[in-house]
C-alpha cells in the first residue's frame, strides 16, 4: 500500500495550482489528472509534463514529496459499523503526518493538511488533537502545529491530482504490476523522472525533499477511534 503527498509552503500554492490548471486546459482535460483514468493517447504529453513539473519542484526545493509504503496484510482494511475504525489507510496517514510532516515542519510552521476526500480519510480528519499531542511529545513540534486536517475534492485541487498520479505509479512499480495498458509506460516515466533506480529502498535519513519510507512491521497506529 502506498500513501503520500506534497508539502508546499503557503505562498507557493496558488502558483502551483495555476500551473497544473494550465497543463490540464492545454491538453483539453475537462475533469482532472487521475492515475486510474489514464489511458495514454492524446493525454500522454500532459501527464508526462505534470510528472516533470512535480519533480522539478522537488529538485528546486519548491515542494517536498513524502511517501510511506506498507504491507497490505494484517490490517483491518474495511471496518464494519461498530468496529474499531483504526484502518490501514488511517494508520498510514497518521504515521506520515507525525513522522514526516510534523517532524520536519511542526517546530516552525503552522500545518494545514488536505487529503483526497472519501471514507479512507474520514477518521484521521477527526484526529487533529491526538496528532498534535503526539507531535509535541514525540517529534518536538510546537503545540497545535497541525491547525487543520480536511478532506477535499480532488477535481478542485491540482496538488492532490499530482500526488494521485505519482502515488499510483509508485504503487504499480512497487507491487510489480505488469500493466499492458499505457499505465505501465507512465509508471516507468515517473521512476525515470524521479532520478531513482527503483522504489524498493528507503531514502537516506537526511533526505528532506523526497522521502520514501517502507514500514516493514505492522504500523503502530493512533489511539483507537
Amino acid at each position: 500500500m502506498v500513501a503520500g503527498g506534497f508539502a508546499v509552503a503557503g505562498n507557493r500554492i496558488n502558483e502551483i495550482e495555476d500551473r497544473i490548471a494550465t497543463l490540464r486546459d492545454d491538453a483539453g482535460i475537462k475533469s482532472e489528472f487521475h492515475w486510474s483514468a489514464y489511458r495514454g493517447g492524446a493525454k500522454q504529453a500532459a501527464y508526462e509534463a505534470l510528472v516533470r513539473y512535480a519533480f522539478g519542484l522537488i529538485n528546486k526545493r519548491h515542494a517536498a514529496m513524502h511517501v510511506i509504503i506498507s504491507r497490505f496484510e494484517g490490517y483491518n482494511h474495511k471496518a464494519k459499523p461498530g468496529e474499531n475504525k483504526d484502518t490501514s489507510i488511517n494508520r498510514m496517514y497518521y504515521q506520515l503526518l507525525l513522522f514526516r510532516i510534523a517532524r520536519f515542519y511542526g517546530a516552525k510552521r503552522a500545518i494545514h493538511v488536505r487529503l483526497d476526500g472519501g471514507n479512507d480519510c474520514k477518521d484521521i480528519c477527526e484526529m487533529r488533537n491526538e496528532l498534535c499531542e503526539a507531535a509535541y511529545h514525540q517529534v518536538k513540534a510546537r503545540p497545535n502545529c497541525v491547525r487543520s486536517i480536511e478532506p477535499v475534492e480532488s477535481q478542485n485541487v491540482g496538488i492532490v491530482q499530482m500526488a494521485d498520479v505519482i502515488m499510483g505509479a509508485i504503487a504499480a512499480k512497487r507491487n510489480k504490476v505488469e500493466h499492458k495498458s499505457p499505465k505501465g509506460e507512465l509508471a516507468n516515466f515517473v521512476l525515470r523522472a524521479s532520478g531513482r533506480h527503483s522504489w524498493d529502498t528507503d531514502t537516506p535519513h537526511s533526505a528532506r525533499f523526497l522521502t520514501l519510507w517502507h514500514h516493514k512491521t505492522r504500523l503502530v497506529g493512533p489511539p483507537r477511534l
